[in-house]
């Protein structure tokens, strides 16, 4: 059953109501949030709340972002980080909301939003002060749009079903890309060995190719066809990998692949980052690491190397952020990974450091 629910500006929003009762959500408690959301945002709201919520992470979603502001609107600089909330900018905006309101839980003094740096007119999203100490924080994400490899898993798919005639499960990942001539070559391999298969395990596993096999009988009738989109997170080697599961024909194939470089993303944002850096006091940048993929280590790794000692010494540091709501839970749980600049000529006091430090993961 859906429910209507109606803000100031009499735009209609479709909600289940088996969705609200997942969340011990009432209508009138969603009511309200959007109600608060349309005051704040205005005309940005149509672009921020969608005509239909029919997921319950989407819902999470809202009510966090009615809670956060609201704890945040007190604060200098408030109107003006509102107006960021622009259709193309609401990842970037909201991560700088998650950031303060995270702060604020923790104690600190004092945040201003879009402080503008004497003479220099530079605006760096965040300016905090704990314990006396003022540390200005910018904000990045990471457009993970480029990395969408679901056409390439489609011709993929296309190619590899003609091989497979078993109703296994199977599950296939890929580090580099492979041309046609290849996929046809692991097909006829899928073919040869799938059929000797009696029990689940590992059937290829080299350096750039794994494949894993489940016997089972068909889980599907052979008229269904699925398919579903993600992220596959490999726990050995914390490496994201993006990822299509297809269920046709009566059986079931995942792929997710390839490794993804984000070296040369992260140093751009360091070097335009820079533009927004303050002259004499500790810089910090935060970068979004929700959606991204590739390795953790890598990506840390990246992070370190664009510190040296002719460039990039205003930074005290970066810090890769990973948030995340559990189902039916309204509280956010971090994970931080900060990487301090040994050249910055205002490091990062220590006990700044630690407001990040019960959540990290090293």
């Amino acid at each position: 059953m859906k429910k209507k629910i109606v803000h100031k500006a009499q735009r209609q929003v479709m909600v289940s109501t088996e969705i609200m009762k997942s969340l011990n959500f009432s209508i009138e408690q969603l009511q309200s949030c959007i109600a608060y959301l349309g005051d704040v945002l205005g005309a940005r709201l149509k672009h921020i709340i969608p005509d239909r919520i029919n997921d319950l992470t989407t819902l999470q979603w809202i009510v966090r972002l009615s809670k956060d502001l609201k704890k945040l609107e007190g604060f200098e600089g408030f109107k003006s980080h509102i107006s960021t909330y622009a259709r193309t900018q609401v990842k970037s905006s909201y991560f700088a909301t998650v950031v303060g309101s995270y702060l604020l839980d923790k104690g600190v003094d004092d945040i201003i939003f879009d402080p503008q740096i004497t003479v220099t007119g530079r605006k760096p999203d965040i300016l905090v002060t704990y314990r006396g100490e003022q540390v200005y924080i910018e904000c990045k994400t990471v457009d993970t749009a480029q990395f969408d490899y679901s056409e390439e898993h489609n011709h993929m798919s296309s190619i590899l079903r003609n091989y497979i005639d078993v109703p296994h499960q199977l599950d296939i990942r890929y580090r580099k890309s492979l041309s046609d001539i290849e996929l046809h070559n692991l097909g006829e391999v899928l073919q040869q060995r799938l059929n000797k298969v009696k029990g689940d395990g590992k059937i290829i596993n080299n350096e750039n190719l794994e494949v894993g096999v489940q016997t089972r009988e068909s889980y599907q009738p052979r008229t269904i066809k699925l398919v579903l989109r993600g992220i596959m997170q490999d726990t050995n080697d914390k490496c994201s990998y993006p990822l299509s599961l297809y269920g046709v024909d009566g059986h079931s194939v995942s792929i997710s692949g390839p490794k993804i470089d984000y070296s040369e993303i992260l140093r751009s944002k360091i070097k335009r980052s820079r533009r927004q850096s303050p002259d004499n006091n500790p810089y910090l940048l935060m970068i979004d690491g929700n959606l991204m993929l590739g390795s953790l280590n890598d990506n840390i790794r990246a992070v370190s190397s664009a510190f040296q000692p002719e460039t990039n010494t205003r930074f005290s540091g970066a810090t890769l952020v990973t948030y995340y709501e559990s189902l039916g839970s309204l509280e956010l749980d971090f994970k931080f990974y900060f990487v301090p600049n040994p050249f910055a000529k205002f490091p990062v006091s220590k006990a700044f450091t630690r407001l990040f430090s019960a959540s990290s993961e090293n």
